[in-house]
């Protein structure tokens, strides 16, 4: 049977924080982080969490590797670097997977309910996390084999065009209440979100985003068609209403996708620093954010997952 986990010093706790967690911009967050997590040491075998039970922890591996595994669907590894239990925290769900340590590992372990308190209190680390998990989800996309699929869209069915009049506040409202990004966000929120933003229109052919350019604004999709010009020379077609450039336009680093109208665009747009101060004001925003940009690690986890077990999965 598994040994329990056993605490280790605090030298080596603050010092897994420092490496392991990094997201904290001064001493006292630093403090907020020691405060609630602990490094653990387990044994081959041991079960992290269940398929099905509720998150209350998350684990940052250290050294060591994790199989997280569910009936019919390809295991993911994780190794040093990698996280456990984030995503169904992210997604505000029961755990999808099991977790179980395939080597002696090595974990700094967080209570969900006091790292959310964390977040909410430090809005600008859920910030920085939204756009590097989103620069790391957007690399992996696009040097997938299977980044055709990911990065495409579908148009969603809507009544009515907007080509010839200037879009309502009230239908900005709706539009933003049913992107996944924005779908968990209270209305207030929304209904500030939706009077920050500017209407941007784009003819056919017009460039929207250079690659290699580091945007100051995010834009979401109203109605029309972009294409994606991957570094590889792939073009890849965006409709329906979601992120313009997928998660690049979350990203700070500069774009590696040019992005182009591919038809008349309705475009809505908000300045970065903008959305920053509705983040600070509105924390569901943040949590909404965060759990869309799960569901797209998610995807990419399967995708390299079956890709490396040869197992099929649905991924779309």
């Amino acid at each position: 049977m598994p040994a329990e986990p056993t605490s280790v010093d605090e030298g080596r706790r603050e010092l897994d924080v420092r490496v392991g967690l990094g997201m904290f911009a001064s001493e006292a967050q630093l403090e907020q982080l020691l405060a609630i997590s602990r490094p653990v040491e387990l044994e081959a075998g041991h079960v992290l969490h269940a398929g099905d039970s509720p998150p209350t922890a998350i684990f940052q591996v250290m050294s060591g590797e994790i199989a997280l595994r569910a009936p019919d669907m390809p295991t993911w590894e994780v190794a040093a670097g990698g996280t456990v239990g984030f995503l169904d925290f992210m997604r505000g769900r029961r755990h999808s997977r099991t977790a179980v340590a395939t080597t002696a590992a090595s974990v700094l372990e967080l209570d969900t309910t006091r790292y959310r308190d964390y977040l909410e209190d430090n809005f600008e680390v859920g910030y920085r996390i939204m756009s590097q998990l989103s620069g790391a989800i957007i690399s992996g996309v696009i040097s997938s084999p299977e980044a055709g699929g990911l990065l495409s869209s579908v148009a969603v069915p809507h009544t009515g065009s907007f080509a010839k009049v200037e879009l309502p506040m009230v239908e900005r409202l709706m539009i933003l209440s049913r992107m996944p990004a924005f779908a968990g966000a209270t209305t207030q929120a929304l209904a500030n979100l939706a009077q920050s933003m500017t209407e941007t229109r784009f003819e056919p052919g017009e460039l929207v985003a250079a690659a290699g350019s580091s945007s100051s604004v995010v834009s979401l999709l109203v109605e029309g068609e972009v294409a994606l010009e991957l570094p590889s020379g792939l073009r890849v077609l965006r409709a329906g209403r979601d992120f313009v450039a997928h998660l690049e336009e979350l990203t700070l680093t500069p774009r590696l996708s040019a992005v182009t109208a591919s038809s008349a665009l309705i475009v809505l747009q908000i300045e970065r620093e903008e959305l920053l101060d509705l983040l600070e004001e509105h924390f569901d925003l943040v949590m909404t954010i965060l759990g869309s940009i799960a569901g797209e690690q998610e995807k990419l986890n399967d995708v390299e997952a079956a890709h490396a077990t040869g197992v099929g999965t649905d991924w779309k």
